[in-house]
């Protein structure tokens, strides 16, 4: 199989590019380990910027594939004794976040890529990558058996564990970090208990509340690193839940409760030759103030006009060459924001009447200060929402 650009990775980043490759009539092929069927089913991240918002809809994929609609505007941080709102939305001129889950915006932008003719290789995973100066090969095992793709360019979206990226190892630098914590995701079967975000910065840990669908809601809980869902119960968890975030959760139902690592990373560049990373594929970033998905987005517009100058009548590669230079500064700006905001909520080290209560008394600093100190306040608001400072 030949073509001019190989995707890997049919997620949000994956097939936002390949979307916009498709539609400025570049040859491209999306390889995805997933069957067809399961695309879309899990549900992950959901609160998408307003300058995201704003560059999508740009790009032609707001209102029509993506009808940005549901609104956050505020969010909360509750601490044992006080509860302080950040009307954001407020703060930066009208401009909120909106509420899209990441399994809705995948399903969505697959449904649209596949109606227009685009080709997606399910089932098929990624298990070698070469380049020379005439092209790349990518070794693929699928249902089939194995297959051989000749390609341009190589684009791994394939996530943290990405082949793509593996296949560059010595050519990149890799820098990263392990927080000394873990976080319980759960998937509750109910509707919101307010209609903004709150971020528990309790004593015990932290633990969040985000709005998802009418009837889902995404739960938060610091545990020890030690810690697997299997020692959290659903009666532990809605108890532990419900005092943190002060809140009585009742009966509710628990389907889903993974385990996240708070891994960070950066690699420099994102390319090297034909081959080029996006997402968490390129850099890992903490779920404080929700920027995964959104950096992950950003990239792909990049680079996919990069790639559409580089395979258009213009045949300019400038834009792909400077890929990595135009990214890195926004991603380490990103990351240094979610790197303070990771301070603010979760506890310091120790357990119950261990913690450090120096620790805990910085905490509650911020977020005093972010109620009566307005500079911060703005500041916060326009890294939270996504908003570029005017």
């Amino acid at each position: 199989m030949r073509t001019d650009v190989v995707v890997v990775g049919a997620g949000p980043a994956g097939l936002v590019l390949a979307w916009l490759l498709q539609r400025a009539g570049v040859a491209t092929t999306v390889v995805e380990s997933q069957p067809q069927t399961e695309l879309g089913l899990l549900p992950k991240a959901g609160i998408v910027e307003y300058r995201t918002v704003q560059m999508l809809t740009a790009e032609g994929l707001g209102d029509t594939v993506l009808p940005f609609a549901a609104e956050n505007r505020r969010c909360e941080f509750r601490t044992a004794d006080e509860s302080v709102v950040v009307d954001y939305a407020e703060i930066t001129g009208g401009r909120p976040h909106y509420v899209f889950p990441q399994h809705e915006l995948v399903a969505r932008v697959a449904a649209s890529f596949l109606d227009e003719g685009g080709s997606v290789l399910f089932e098929h995973r990624v298990t070698a990558v070469e380049q020379d100066a005439d092209g790349a090969r990518l070794s693929v095992t699928g249902p089939d058996g194995p297959l051989e793709i000749l390609a341009d360019t190589v684009v791994g979206c394939d996530g943290a564990g990405s082949a793509v990226a593996r296949s560059l190892r010595g050519h990149l630098s890799v820098h990263d970090r392990h927080h000394p914590m873990r976080f319980l995701v759960i998937s509750a079967a109910m509707p919101p208990l307010v209609d903004h975000t709150i971020y528990a910065a309790h004593p015990r840990g932290y633990a969040a509340h985000m709005r998802r669908l009418p009837d889902v809601t995404r739960l938060y809980l610091e545990v020890p690193a030690g810690d697997t869902a299997a020692d959290w119960p659903a009666p532990r968890l809605r108890e532990e839940l419900g005092r943190r975030l002060g809140a009585d959760l009742g009966d509710v139902e628990l389907p889903e409760v993974d385990v996240l690592d708070l891994r960070v990373r950066v690699t420099t560049p994102m390319q090297h030759g034909r081959v080029f990373l996006v997402g968490d594929a390129a850099h890992l970033i903490t779920p404080a103030g929700g920027k995964g998905m959104n950096l992950a987005l950003g990239d792909a517009v990049e680079l996919a006009h990069g790639l559409i100058e580089q395979y258009g009548p213009q045949r300019d590669g400038t834009r792909t060459a400077r890929y990595s230079d135009t990214r890195l500064p926004v991603i380490w700006r990103t990351e240094a924001f979610s790197d303070w905001f990771l301070r603010v909520i979760t506890a310091p080290p120790g357990a119950g009447d261990d913690r450090d209560g120096f620790g805990l008394g910085l905490r509650e600093g911020w977020v005093s200060t972010l109620q009566h100190d307005p500079l911060l306040r703005r500041w916060f608001a326009h890294a939270y929402a996504g908003v570029d400072p005017e």
